[in-house]
């Protein structure tokens, strides 16, 4: 049971005051170099807490930065946004993934219009084809029928 224990414990890092899962540890890294205010009026004193919450903050980057826009559903989007608003809450400095959040938003309800878009132009011209094949198919009727200044007696 001790090995377990070291080995749970070897799973967790320490960065800039919090301790994460050893798999955000380049992530974190990231966070601190690209954005060091990030965390610097975080109020929450509790260790545990602010342990959680750097973990929360990893989740939703990951979210917004690693899904593609066709496997991120609205549950995902909305979840991103209430953890980003209680990130901030707690005096996570977010300007920057807010920002990466409503482009995310953006550029996904945009592709979704457009599919939807795209669906009826693709309706309206099966339709058409359908039309067209009907025209077709008349036209071949008439070309076989006898002429009308052919009598058969």
């Amino acid at each position: 049971m001790g090995n377990q224990f070291q080995l749970h414990r070897r799973k967790k890092i320490r960065v800039n005051g919090f301790v994460i899962d050893a798999s955000n540890i380049t992530l974190a890294k990231w966070i601190f170099q690209t954005y060091p205010e990030t965390t610097d009026n975080v109020k929450v004193q509790n260790q545990s807490l602010r342990n959680t919450y750097m973990n929360l903050l990893c989740r939703t980057i990951g979210i917004l930065y690693h899904t593609p826009l066709g496997y991120l559903t609205e549950a995902e989007l909305t979840k991103a946004s209430k953890d980003l608003h209680d990130l901030t809450q707690v005096g996570f400095k977010l300007d920057w993934l807010n920002s990466k959040f409503d482009k995310v938003s953006s550029e996904k309800k945009t592709s979704e219009e457009r599919i939807v878009e795209l669906k009826l132009e693709v309706k309206k011209l099966v339709m058409t084809v359908s039309d067209l094949k009907v025209e077709r198919k008349n036209e071949k009727k008439k070309l076989k029928k006898q002429p009308s200044w052919i009598h058969l007696a």
